[in-house]
């Protein structure tokens, strides 16, 4: 029987990488969403999915669920240390053709050159059944502006606004299994997801200055719709760890919003996590160690893919989290109190193109209420 549990995770496993490589990497920019609570475990959540990140990034963590509950309050806001100044300069230029326009223009946009503004944020509703079916109502809005080349001085814009509507459901299957000698409970799960995607990706040049506006760079001129499928499974193994291993791929048909807005990216990611504690319950859940391995198919390296997370209980309701992140450090922390649930993280990104080479540090915070 362990045999043909093995076989089964290999064959699985084989068939969810041949997805991922039947499909190019893509340029355009992939949305997936992830709680204050996963950056602040370095990106962590696919062998976790305990919570309403499952309906995301592991719709087989869904099986999880003890009780129904649902939100309709789940706000999120991201942002890096350098939006303030480069979106304020942003909002001072002046489509004026005067030389005294354009000249101010000049200077607005001197003043952050090699900066980058980045915000997002997002607003969502969702359900999450005991009997293994969720559904989510999701908005995400994001932009980031960038001055590059003193030489050749260029405007670089992205914005994205994403609404997305998913169902999900997991069921376990049809009989424990051995794994590693353990006895192992597991589940799958699917979601089948509408998403509708504006956006924009524009360059502006230094002949272009004297016509930039806030609404020239924010204007979302690209829009589509699109229909695709996540798949994921998830395993218990009944040891002192309380070792849990989890699939992910997200995106499975890889379709396309529109011929300009774009393509969702097909994603393929494996974790694990374990429990160190050994003992009784109340100290067993007070630290959870995981390890993630994100795959889109780009040539970025290894590293710059491999997230490990830890989150450790200091009180009933109070965690600190950390982890690391494409070689960055996160950290954060989360407080549930009754039916609210406030989280706070910060990560990094990388903006140049190679690992360490420039770091864009980002704070997020969001505030939940469940019931």
């Amino acid at each position: 029987m362990q045999n043909r549990f093995k076989r089964r995770i290999i064959a699985l496993s084989m068939l969810l990488s041949g997805l991922l490589a039947a499909a190019p990497a893509q340029a355009d920019k992939n949305f997936i969403y992830e709680s204050a609570r996963t950056m602040g475990m370095g990106g962590t959540s696919v062998a976790i999915a305990d919570d309403h990140q499952a309906l995301f990034t592991n719709p087989a963590g869904l099986g999880l669920q003890q009780k129904s509950s649902y939100s309709v309050i789940n706000a999120l806001i991201k942002q890096n240390q350098d939006y303030s100044k480069v979106n304020g300069k942003i909002n001072n230029l002046s489509d004026d053709d005067t030389a005294a326009s354009r000249a101010a223009n000049f200077s607005n946009l001197m003043a952050i050159m090699g900066e980058t503004g980045y915000q997002a944020w997002s607003a969502m509703s969702y359900y999450m059944g005991a009997t293994g079916f969720g559904m989510a109502a999701y908005y995400h809005d994001s932009e980031r502006f960038s001055v590059k080349n003193p030489a050749n001085p260029v405007v670089k814009s992205e914005v994205y606004q994403d609404a997305v509507l998913s169902g999900s459901i997991a069921r376990g299957f049809n009989e424990p299994q051995m794994l590693f000698k353990d006895r192992t409970i597991g589940w799958w799960g699917a979601t089948m997801k509408v998403a509708t995607r504006k956006m924009t990706e524009q360059s502006f040049y230094a002949r272009d200055f004297a016509a930039l506006t806030p609404g020239i760079l924010k204007d979302t001129d690209r829009s589509g719709a699109t229909l695709d499928f996540d798949l994921g499974a998830l395993w218990q193994l009944n040891n002192p760890w309380q070792t849990s291993l989890g699939l992910f791929v997200g995106n499975v048909l890889s379709t396309d919003y529109s011929e300009e807005a774009g393509t969702l990216e097909r994603q393929f990611a494996v974790g694990t996590s374990i429990k160190p504690l050994t003992g009784p319950p109340e100290r067993n859940k007070k630290l959870i160690l995981a390890a993630d391995y994100w795959e889109n198919g780009d040539d970025r390296t290894a590293l710059t893919k491999l997230r490990l997370g830890m989150q450790v209980e200091l009180a009933e309701g109070i965690h600190l989290l950390g982890g690391l992140r494409g070689g960055y450090p996160t950290a954060g922390f989360s407080v549930k109190w009754y039916d609210m649930s406030v989280q706070a993280a910060t990560y990094g990104e990388e903006l140049g193109q190679r690992p360490g080479e420039k770091e864009d540090r980002r704070y997020t915070a969001s505030f939940n209420l469940e019931f």
